[in-house]
């Protein structure tokens, strides 16, 4: 599971043996799953467990600021 980047103690992550559609795993002290989109305005919560609104909201905040680099790294392991 390539580690895209880290936001504090959380790791944005995707996972080599996924499916579609094209998201991010969040890892740390609880987790969570950022499905992608097509843009930065597309992107959205599919699941969560265990991590907290203020620390959701901050790592999420990243995910959309890097949004192309989110991306990338998907397509880079699972293609378009």
């Amino acid at each position: 599971m390539p580690t895209l980047f880290t936001v504090g103690h959380y790791r944005v992550v995707v996972y080599l043996n996924d499916h579609r559609p094209a998201h991010v795993h969040i890892a740390g002290n609880g987790y969570a799953i950022v499905a992608l989109g097509n843009s930065p305005e597309h992107v959205r919560l599919i699941e969560k467990d265990g991590i907290t609104a203020n620390d959701l909201r901050r790592v999420v905040a990243e995910i959309i600021d890097r949004h192309e680099e989110c991306l990338a790294g998907w397509r880079k392991i699972h293609g378009n």
